[in-house]
């Protein structure tokens, strides 16, 4: 097999920093060595593959795991790194990447489709063995206009409300952690080019029976693990660790897909850590509506327990792409952090329907959260990202979805920055309402800093803006600050300020109880 060099398409695009990457992760906690199949097993070496050579092994990947579904068997990576573009697996085999050895993503744009890794319309898939699968994900996005920040800002600003999604004025600790993300297009104006990456380091999407565990995803470059309209899926034992300052490296997104348990896995990455959506169309940028495919649908039983999250963003999301409904999810026993890079993660727990979505029976019980500016944030609005498909839709959706029954239940903060935040909204003509929410044992502490408070009347009211706990301004309670609600439940709420705090500790406007 002729052996082609990987060459990278920007080469100088991959620089690591010292705050990029989390320290110290217990690898050891999730990770563990696995004995290798000695039988139905295809050794990626037997079909060409060569570790260590700085050449593509994509064609000898591709020749292993066809040769693998003839017989369900495995697919061997072992004893060093491959570099491979686009590659997939096949129905009843098994990925079983070796301790200490490495799939590791082309540098060169032009090997890749959608994804590096895809699971698509398949059954009965694993993908283990105690290795890693490694996106390149720096070499995909230019560089940022400042390095990570590690001290801490010394206070806290919010902007006046979203006039920007940079975050300006520059002070705002919004703007301060986005202008140290890296981004695929010239996001500062510096004839930086727009780069075309790939959207997925591993997709599942279509498939059934799926189980991906003892598993490294590390340096994605973009989406990191995407469950796309699937069913029966088991996620467990499994590391993510991303570039912290890669833009859109969310690292478990579950997407109109049921029946998904995720369990003991460690993520720490530059946007969302835990997310489940329910989009109109697959993927992140936008629709055609001509082109609609309506093989998407609901998210319902999604399960995340012992989870450790450090994001950027929100450690947990619902949304913000909610078209189709989310119902029953839960989230238990899980910690977030951000342990040390500055500002710290965005939001803890972040609920949305923003696109005409039935949000409802969630359930957030035993959550750890430390250096999480906002630790809730539930926000209602008709943004409707994918319009309409016809009148019809457009009646039943224009003026949004609904939230309904939250349980938010044995929660403690330490260091959050902002109040928590629950909203719908209100126009001329309308006022859409979040019913039912529980909030029970909830214990948090300010980080007793400086804050730089203007609060504005009248409050902002997110119509159709992208929703975000930073981009409302100032709020005039520093505990919890409910809009636009019906139906809230609070029991033993102990919420400490900062020693210089003016505001009130929980204010109802617009309320019914």
């Amino acid at each position: 097999m002729i052996q082609i060099q990987d060459i990278p398409t920007y080469p100088d695009n991959g620089i690591i920093y010292k705050g990029d990457y989390l320290e110290d992760i217990p690898y050891d906690r999730y990770i563990y060595r696995m004995p290798i199949p000695k039988e139905n097993m295809y050794d990626i070496r037997q079909f060409g593959a060569i570790p260590d050579n700085g050449c593509l092994c994509t064609e000898a990947f591709r020749a292993a795991a066809r040769a693998a579904a003839e017989t369900r068997g495995t697919v061997l990576v072992t004893e060093g790194t491959y570099i491979v573009g686009s590659i997939e697996l096949y129905s009843n085999t098994t990925l079983f990447i070796a301790y200490g050895s490495t799939l590791k993503a082309s540098m060169d744009l032009s090997q890749f489709k959608d994804a590096l890794l895809s699971v698509k319309d398949v059954h009965g898939v694993t993908i283990t063995g105690g290795g890693k699968i490694h996106g390149s994900g720096e070499y995909f996005v230019n560089l940022p206009r400042k390095e990570p920040r590690l001290t801490p800002l010394g206070y806290t600003k919010l902007p006046p409300r979203l006039l920007d999604p940079l975050g300006y004025p520059e002070d705002t600790i919004r703007f301060a952690y986005r202008e140290r993300i890296r981004y695929a297009d010239d996001r500062w104006k510096t004839a930086a080019p727009t780069i075309k990456r790939p959207m997925y380091t591993v997709w599942v999407r279509g498939s059934q029976h799926i189980k991906i565990e003892n598993i490294v995803i590390e340096d994605s470059f973009s989406w990191t693990l995407d469950i796309d309209f699937s069913q029966y899926i088991t996620v467990k034992d499994i590391v993510i660790d991303n570039n912290r300052h890669v833009a859109n490296t969310d690292g478990i997104d579950v997407m109109s897909s049921s029946y998904v348990t995720v369990s003991h896995v460690f993520v720490s990455t530059a946007d969302d850590g835990l997310c489940v959506k329910a989009p109109l169309v697959q993927g992140h940028d936008g629709l055609n509506v001509e082109s609609v495919s309506l093989t998407m649908g609901p998210s319902k039983h999604i399960t995340f327990m012992d989870c450790t999250v450090c994001s950027v963003m929100n450690a947990f999301k619902i949304g913000t792409e909610t078209y189709y409904d989310i119902e029953d999810i839960r989230v238990k026993d899980c910690t977030f952090i951000m342990p040390d890079m500055y500002p710290g993660g965005v939001s803890g727990i972040s609920i949305e329907s923003a696109d005409g979505a039935a949000v409802k029976n969630i359930r957030i019980q035993d959550i750890r959260m430390y250096n999480i500016i906002c630790p809730v944030f539930v926000c209602l609005n008709k943004r409707n990202k994918f319009g309409f498909l016809n009148e019809e839709d457009a009646v039943q959706k224009q003026n949004g979805g609904t939230i309904e029954h939250i349980e938010l239940e044995h929660i403690k903060v330490e260091n959050m920055e902002i109040p928590c935040l629950i909203t719908g909204w209100r126009d001329e003509s309308h006022t859409g309402r979040i019913r039912g929410i529980e909030i029970k044992d909830f214990s948090a502490t300010y980080l007793d800093n400086t804050e730089i408070l203007d609060i504005q009347y009248p409050l902002y009211e997110n119509f159709i803006d992208y929703p975000e706990s930073n981009a409302f301004g100032d709020l005039p309670a520093y505990g919890f600050f409910f809009r636009h609600t019906n139906g809230i439940s609070l029991e033993h709420i102990g919420i400490t300020p900062r020693s210089t705090n003016t505001r009130e500790k929980i204010i109802f406007e617009d309320c019914n109880r």
